[in-house]
């Protein structure tokens, strides 16, 4: 029985269904910002009134987007890297900037993660003045904290993979996929 495959793909599946709630999310975060958008203009140039609180939910709600969408894009190798400069690269060269390649994407993700730690107790204790309720501005932030733990979630799980694969000898491409 080969535990380390069963685990791996059980990793992957985790890592594939985070990201496709992530695409959900995204979704619904454009959606907002269309119905907070269309609703404003509404208010604004029929009602003749405006909702003080429009620019803060689009700007929550891009915020949300735009970091929960580095989930999908980097689950899917869709993030600008160096691939054209790993691809080209063969052997120990290939595996060295490999290797760089997923260090500098570890780093990426260990510094939203840090940053938004460090960002808490500031943001944590500030809120929005044009809500009638209390919302901290905490919420803008936690997507940065998602992003960068799942970019450093998952470049353990591509570097894990890579190795696994050297170590059983067979070839890997510059995305650490196994070549046919």
């Amino acid at each position: 029985y080969n535990y380390e495959g069963v685990c791996m793909k059980t990793i992957k599946k985790i890592s594939a269904f985070i990201s496709k709630a992530a695409e959900m999310i995204c979704i619904l975060m454009i959606a907002g910002l269309v119905v907070v958008i269309i609703m404003e203009l509404i208010n604004r140039n029929i009602l003749d009134s405006s909702n003080r609180a429009t620019i803060e939910i689009c700007g929550i709600e891009f915020l949300w987007m735009a970091f929960i969408g580095l989930i999908p894009l980097y689950h899917d190798s869709g993030l600008m890297r160096l691939d054209f400069l790993v691809n080209r690269a063969k052997g120990v060269p290939g595996e060295i900037l490999y290797f760089a390649n997923k260090l500098f994407s570890l780093l990426l993700g260990v510094v939203m993660v840090i940053a938004f730690s460090v960002q808490y107790p500031y943001v944590s204790t500030r809120f929005y003045s044009t809500f009638t309720f209390p919302l901290a501005y905490t919420i803008q932030y936690v997507p940065m904290c998602i992003a960068g733990a799942y970019i450093a979630f998952e470049t353990l799980v591509q570097l894990a993979d890579h190795i696994i694969t050297l170590a059983s000898g067979k070839s890997v491409n510059a995305d650490g996929r196994e070549k046919a």
